[in-house]
């Protein structure tokens, strides 16, 4: 019998015993690899968690600019408009009171006046001032018949503006009696519950004595009558603590979240409550803005005509109900801008105002806005602390309104809630999620806590471990092939055999020793892991102790601020129960 030569065999059995080395070698490093790849991933998710908070503040701030922006853009579009649409009229305005300054001093012909009054009437055919000023120079040069057909069309345009253009020109020429019958005719064609915004004028000159005694004594009795009757109506008394209370609630502050960047991130209820906050601010920033009014001093003007002069321009130029479109546009805008993009703010800001610029409201509602919204309605700090006096029982409604609103909405209790996600322990070990809230006792919520990280670990680490059956596997798996080689190659098969279970066996050992390295890992990293969630929790506590104590504070403002109203000055240098 010729010699079988199994060298052939034998050389491939040794490079298939390399193989298997080799692989075994490379499902170690696999194995070491996965781990690190795991403890990359886990750094890798709260790295993104961080970039993923700090690109929405990003994107909201970059939101906020691009608001502001263009609002930046719209209003200069809206006062570009207004003054195209309406930019002649400035020159009517500017020539109205220039010619009672030139008729003051005498040195410019009634020619010259004649002419230019003339020819701003062919360039504004249906402005009520034009004719108005045509009237003004025929009475210059004593034209009656011109004068009177004027100021026929002048009344006709708009009679209320017009009146009143007149009282002020003839108290300002010292004609009394002339003037307080234009005042009277012009207060007598008034309906209180829809006066012109004009009549803010009156009620300036009221608070300055422009009028004189009597023309203040005509305007103030006027006012006593419409006041008593007005306030009798509950709607009207509704309206302006609803007025007041849109006030107040614009003067809210903005909480800073990075004072609360715990309760941020793991309370639910805390945009709720730092909502209350902002509410309980505004009643200290109004008591400042209020005293800051009260302290201020209102001097009187130089001299009667310096005073009607600023009337009279007042009147002319703030009053034209063609513009308050374009004006309630730029208001929104610029309420954009102020609050520095926030929207939602601007949006109640604007609101506020717009209401000042209808163009009728009662009277009662307008001496409330006047109070609240001075340079809208275009008046004086003295006519606004006049007015302020005038609705004190409609501010104190409102502060009553405003602090019952938030107060509905109080919580003395919020919940924090640590996510599956709050930390890389939590997102490597599966961690569950747990919450607690402010009134649990500390002891009994770390308890808590601890517990559930006790059972997350213990979950991790039963999954992690070297399970016996994973041994078995392998003897069973290798033993398996090791039949099939033997049935299949004899001898080379016995060979081969052995080496499978050599390297099923190596196998093992490194898995076992992955194994038990990431229980080790585990059970290092079991306090620490509690330890950060305790120190979080303990953060979000301390947080909301802080956050109620502000809130205290900036709810205790109320009194201050009702003393305020309560000592008012409501008729000026005499203040209530002085």
């Amino acid at each position: 019998m010729n010699a079988v030569n199994i060298a052939p065999i034998v050389n491939a059995v040794n490079r298939m015993q390399g193989q298997v080395n080799d692989l075994t070698v490379q499902v170690g490093r696999v194995d070491a690899n996965v781990g690190r790849v795991s403890h990359d991933v886990q750094t890798t998710r709260g790295e993104l968690q961080a970039l993923t908070a700090e690109f929405r503040q990003f994107v909201h701030n970059a939101q906020l600019t691009a608001n502001v922006q263009r609002s930046e853009t719209a209003l200069g579009n809206a006062e570009a408009a207004l003054d195209r649409e309406y930019g002649h009229y400035k020159v009517v305005r500017r020539t109205s009171v220039g010619t009672l300054q030139a008729f003051d001093v005498g040195n410019v012909t009634n020619d010259t006046v004649q002419q230019i009054s003339e020819e701003l009437m062919i360039q504004t055919p249906r402005y009520w001032l034009a004719p108005a000023l045509v009237a003004l120079a025929a009475w210059s040069r004593d034209d009656r018949e011109l004068a009177d057909k004027s100021v026929q069309t002048a009344f006709t345009r708009d009679g209320a503006k017009t009146s009143l253009f007149f009282a002020l020109v003839l108290r300002r020429q010292g004609r009394v009696d002339a003037s307080a019958r234009w005042l009277r005719y012009y207060l007598s064609a008034l309906d209180p519950r829809a006066l012109g915004r004009e009549f803010a004028v009156v009620y300036e000159a009221a608070a300055h004595d422009a009028f004189g005694t009597h023309g203040y004594v005509v305007v103030g009795t006027q006012l006593s009558e419409w006041n008593g009757r007005l306030r009798t109506d509950p709607s009207v008394l509704g309206a302006q603590a609803r007025i007041w209370v849109d006030e107040l609630t614009t003067l809210r502050g903005a909480v800073d979240e990075s004072m609360y960047p715990a309760l941020v991130r793991h309370s639910p209820q805390w945009p709720q409550y730092k909502e209350l906050l902002e509410y309980a601010s505004a009643l200290g920033f109004a008591t400042e803005k209020y005293r800051r009014i009260k302290d201020t001093d209102t001097p009187l003007a130089l001299s009667v005509q310096d005073q009607l002069d600023d009337l009279l321009e007042h009147l002319v130029t703030e009053y034209d109900e063609e513009e308050l479109p374009y004006q309630r546009e730029a208001a929104y805008h610029r309420a954009v801008i102020d609050n520095g993009g926030d929207t939602g703010r601007a949006h109640i800001d604007a609101d506020s105002i717009s209401a000042a610029l209808e163009q009728t409201m009662d009277a009662v509602s307008l001496q409330t806005q006047i109070a609240v919204h001075p340079d809208a309605m275009g008046v004086s700090v003295g006519a606004q602390k006049l007015a302020i006096g005038v609705g004190q029982d409609d501010l104190r409604a409102a502060i009553g309104d405003f602090t019952t609103g938030y107060r509905r909405g109080f919580i003395d209790v919020v919940e924090i809630v640590l996510a599956q996600d709050h930390s890389q322990f939590a997102v490597a070990v599966g961690f569950p999620g747990w919450k607690t809230d402010t009134a649990t006792t500390q002891e009994r919520s770390e308890a808590g806590l601890g517990e559930v990280w006790h059972q997350s670990y213990a979950a991790y680490i039963e999954s992690v471990r070297f399970k016996p059956g994973t041994a078995i596997g392998a003897a069973v798996l290798a033993g398996a092939v090791g039949l099939f080689c033997i049935a299949a190659f004899d001898l080379v098969g016995i060979l081969l055999t052995l080496a499978v279970v050599a390297g099923a066996g190596w196998w093992v050992t490194k898995k076992k020793r992955a194994a038990d390295a990431m229980v080790r890992q585990a059970e290092s990293d079991r306090g620490q892991a509690l330890q950060y969630s305790i120190d979080i929790y303990r953060t979000a506590v301390a947080e909301f102790v802080d956050a109620r104590l502000a809130y205290q504070e900036a709810d205790g403002n109320e009194q201050e601020l009702l003393n305020l109203v309560d000592t008012w000055p409501t008729v000026v240098g005499q203040e209530k129960g002085h």
